[in-house]
């Protein structure tokens, strides 16, 4: 389970007002606090010790009103994610806006809020999760607005766009609907209308209820965005309706699929797009909706493109699924102008399967897209070129990226002076917001197509709300970029804001500014990597590759991170400045992250503020001893002094627990060449800690390598010398892997073996000794030779015990051994497995390594019990370095007899040796020394 040594406040109570958007961000305590309004920047509260912070995000004209902000009724109740994942899977809190939501399961349960925006409610957007259905696909639902108490309408629902899922080998994949497999994603879905009658007063309260009506078994919501939009446009002079030219609408609500009987208007509306190019006039798009059916999309080149609005101006998208044939976008274009409409899609994933594709694909020069609302497409936006512009529009349930700018759409090579600003995107299936510059893709001959790195790139005042598979805003590649004034918060499972590189064929990240962003309850635990809330470096995407160069981070403000607040990679030349980090999961500012390596680097960090530490996290840590970090006037606690973790030393005799080491950070309580550990909640710096399967569960210590160590402050009640049993895991035999020693740094075990268990998470008991004194003891356990887990050290009193046989999973060697009948047989503990020399070459012999020079007078050999009774010819010789042997049984006949089980015992005086070796000279049962088990007992 996850240990959390603080309430964690992932929903922190800060309002991130977004113009007349207003996006409430607040615990369920805060019912009925009002949102502001007005033209307003989304202005998020943050700690700024230096100076206040800018306000951040886009204008828009809705309010959004979070449901945990709203008063729950009915025994209705609020969910919300009070811990960082344990796993890599998703969840309905997690993927939520403010990672929490209100669950309604019963008559008469709802979430009531008050319209305090000042104008009339007329038209409403709700994000909202219904059951899937039993075997996948989706269902159909209602939910009861109720205004001032009366009921208004009934609202229509649906998960037929939601619901897929990753179990079975579908991993952070969208194309599996089948229930059965388990570890379900996408949640949520939105789904909106005009209110019936009269708009909802300023003042009056309005709710959404469950009544006996609504037949979903819950329905869960997460916020609600309400406004009151404009009278529709008027079709503008010099313009072409598509209706001219034979497009139908079609008003029959979509609510997650296709209407069947609607009419494809896609050759109607590609006729009026060729007149209005060939004319010089405006294409326009009329109130309703209108169906582009099939695989074909809609090209577009230097005109207008303008609708009636985007609440009523319709495009779309019904593409037969499951669906064979690569999709290109729904609209192809080239130079062009967009604006005022919205694009939707009947898609159920973001594969060709699903029938997927993207709402717009984008080139040319000087391009804009303003004022455009997407739904369940691809992508929102793919768009190169010079001088294009994406404004004022809204991305919402997009399956991929809600705005990728780039250098290859469309077959271009470029993509330069690029602008994406006052954007509102929420629940993307990939990056929100994306600046990707791709250095060559590959052909299907082999050969490579280059593109020019882009440049000059900016992201500015946008909203990037609940991404569930991807980042807020990315920055991958090319130079002279900006990043500022967004507003990103609530990532499911990846990186708020990152500036680096994407995959091998990427460009190198030469410039970038990122500046005046709020960045809230970011990060996440995709692939088990407890990725940070805002990330400098290469290796984003996991190809840990490439140049980050010159990327100055000033005046961010990061909270509630899930994991760490900043984290480096490898990149050079980087100016942190003036950053606010408050209340991180983990660490405040990483280098060299768990999984995000940093092995050379250097940055300068200055003038930064982390607050609201928890117990056993580092306002800084560097894990990376080639990463170069000069830190100046920066305000955060001094770094923890070691101690034992917990705050208590473990108690010897006893059990220590290999993930407890000491608290203090790198170079104190730990040295570790790198950051590895995949168990992220269970401690701040939790560098190399993986999940057990070990009896009891828990955590082990692994990725062990030569140079690194761990140390653990113990109370030894009494001085003498302890059994200390290490409990490891090894795929392969490990000779040398780990001593303990003692604060002088004295060796207080030698070089312990290991022996092959067969997996990571295959265990066994490895014994030694350890004399220790009594009181307060700090040791440390050095790696020597990678390749072992280990998840617990226990320490008995006292020596071994004549009921221990010694020999146990111990390693082993041999002269020679026949086929399949190696050495390690003969301490695998089974009597039916053993040892075979080389055939008719006497002598031969077989020997075991107790790790340590031990007491032992008895060795016991065996063969397997059902075999003939034979007669060998053997002696016994014990050692203490494995080269110079003392014999301890001279050479004799002995015979293995199946009347007594095959055993042969060999007495002798008591004897302190590592290593005991049996050399066979003769065998009249077979040509070749033979032992099955070869035991070794203190008496």
């Amino acid at each position: 389970m996850l240990t959390i040594p603080r309430p964690r406040r992932l929903a922190v109570a800060a309002v991130a007002v977004v113009g007349a958007l207003c996006v409430s961000v607040l615990p369920a305590a805060a019912a009925q606090e009002a949102p502001h309004s007005g033209p307003l920047r989304a202005a998020v509260t943050a700690p700024a010790p230096r100076q206040a912070q800018a306000t951040a995000g886009a204008t828009t004209p809705f309010s959004v009103y979070e449901a945990e902000s709203g008063t729950p009724g009915g025994g209705a109740a609020v969910r919300s994610l009070t811990a960082a994942p344990t796993t890599e899977y998703s969840s309905a809190a997690l993927e939520a806006s403010g990672h929490s939501y209100v669950h309604l399961d019963g008559t008469g349960q709802s979430v009531q809020w008050t319209n305090t925006t000042g104008k009339p409610i007329s038209f409403l957007n709700v994000r909202a999760s219904i059951p899937d259905s039993a075997s996948g696909g989706g269902v159909t639902g209602t939910l009861n607005l109720y205004v001032n108490g009366v009921f208004r309408q009934s609202l229509d629902l649906n998960s037929r766009q939601s619901w897929v899922y990753e179990g079975n080998g579908n991993y952070n994949t969208s194309d599996d609907q089948n229930p059965a497999d388990g570890d379900p994603r996408v949640f949520w879905d939105e789904s909106h209308t005009f209110v019936t009658g009269a708009p909802i007063p300023a003042g009056a309260t309005f709710s959404l209820r469950k009544d006996s009506g609504n037949s979903a078994s819950f329905y869960d919501v997460d916020s609600v965005d309400v406004e009151n939009p404009p009278a529709p446009l008027t079709q503008p002079a010099n313009s072409i309706s598509i209706t001219s030219c034979g497009a139908v609408p079609d008003d029959t609500p979509t609510n997650g699929a296709a209407d069947s009987q609607a009419t494809d208007s896609r050759a109607a509306i590609q006729n009026c797009i060729d007149q209005a190019q060939a004319q010089g006039r405006v294409l326009w798009i009329p109130q309703g909706t209108f169906y582009v059916k099939g695989t074909t999309g809609l090209h577009a080149q230097g005109i207008t493109i303008a609708g009636a609005g985007l609440w009523y101006s319709t495009v779309y998208r019904d593409v037969p699924v499951p669906n064979s044939t690569p999709l290109a976008a729904l609209f192809d274009l080239t130079s062009c102008t967009v604006r005022d409409f919205h694009i939707d899609a009947n898609a159920v994933s973001r594969s060709t399967v699903g029938g997927d594709g993207g709402a717009m694909d984008t080139t040319g020069t000087g391009w804009l897209a303003d004022g455009i609302w997407t739904q369940h497409t691809m992508s929102g936006f793919w768009a190169s070129g010079t001088g294009g512009t994406v404004r004022n529009s809204r991305l919402t349930s997009v399956w991929a990226d809600g705005i990728n700018v780039n250098n290859v759409s469309l077959g271009a090579d470029t993509g330069n002076d690029l602008t994406v600003t006052n954007n509102f995107v929420r629940g993307t299936g990939d990056d929100a917001i994306a600046i990707n510059s791709v250095n060559y893709n590959t052909n299907s001959d082999g050969s490579k197509t280059y593109y020019k790195p882009m440049t000059n790139v900016t992201v500015s005042e946008n909203t990037s709300i609940a991404p569930w598979g991807g980042k807020g805003v990315g920055i991958y590649g090319g130079s002279g970029h900006r990043v500022e004034d967004n507003y990103i918060s609530d990532t499911a499972r990846y990186i708020g804001l990152g500036a680096g590189r994407f995959g091998v064929n990427g460009s190198d990240l030469r410039s970038a500014t990122v500046t005046g962003n709020t960045v809230v309850r970011s990060g996440g635990n995709a692939y088990s990597q407890g990725q940070p809330a805002l990330h400098v470096g290469n290796g984003g995407d996991g190809q840990n590759t490439g140049t980050v160069d010159k990327v100055t981070v000033t005046g961010n403000t990061v909270s509630d991170s899930l994991y760490d607040g900043i984290g480096f990679s490898t990149s050079t030349n980087t100016l942190l400045q003036d950053n606010t980090v408050s209340d991180p999961g983990r660490n405040g500012i990483a280098i060299s992250p768990p999984f995000y390596p940093a092995p050379t680097g250097s940055a300068t960090v200055t003038g930064n503020t982390v607050t609201g530490l928890g117990a056993g996290s580092s306002a800084f840590v560097n894990n990376s001893t080639g990463f170069v970090a000069t830190l100046s006037d920066n305000h955060w606690p001094p770094p923890a002094p070691e101690g034992p973790y917990g705050g208590t030393p473990a108690a010897v005799p006893g059990t220590v627990q290999a993930e407890n080491y000491d608290t203090g950070g790198q170079g104190v309580a730990y040295n570790v060449t790198s950051v590895n550990g995949n168990a992220n909640g269970y401690r701040a710096d939790g560098v190399d800690l993986d999940n057990t399967s070990d009896t009891g569960g828990g955590y082990n210590l692994g990725w062990t390598g030569a140079g690194q160590w761990f140390r653990y402050t113990l109370d030894v009640a009494t001085a003498g010398t302890y059994t200390l049993g290490l409990r490891v895991a090894a795929p392969s035999a490990v000779a040398g892997a780990l001593h303990l020693s003692d604060a002088a740094g004295a060796n207080l075990t030698g070089a312990v073996d290991l022996p092959a268990t067969g997996d990571w998470q295959t265990w066994a008991t490895v014994t030694t000794h350890v004399t220790l004194p009594a009181g307060r003891q700090v040791l440390t356990l050095d790696q020597d030779t990678g390749g072992w887990n280990i998840n617990r050290l226990d320490f008995t009193a006292g020596t071994d015990t004549p009921g221990t046989n010694l020999a146990a999973g111990r390693p082993t060697s041999e002269s020679s051994h026949t086929d399949v009948y190696p050495s390690p047989n003969v301490t695998d503990g089974n009597q039916g497995t053993y040892w075979e020399s080389a055939n008719n070459a006497f002598p031969q012999w077989v020997q075991v390594d107790l790790g340590s020079a031990r007491s032992a007078s008895r060795v016991v050999l065996q063969l397997p019990a059902g075999w003939g009774a034979r007669t060998q010819t053997l002696s016994l010789g014990g050692s203490t370095d494995g080269t110079a042997f003392t014999t301890l049984k001279p050479a004799a006949a002995y015979t293995f007899d199946p009347g007594t089980k095959n055993t042969v015992t060999l007495t002798f005086p008591a004897v302190t040796q590592r290593y005991f070796r049996v050399t066979v000279t003769a065998n009249n049962g077979w040509p070749a020394g033979q032992v099955s088990e070869f035991q070794i007992w203190t008496t």
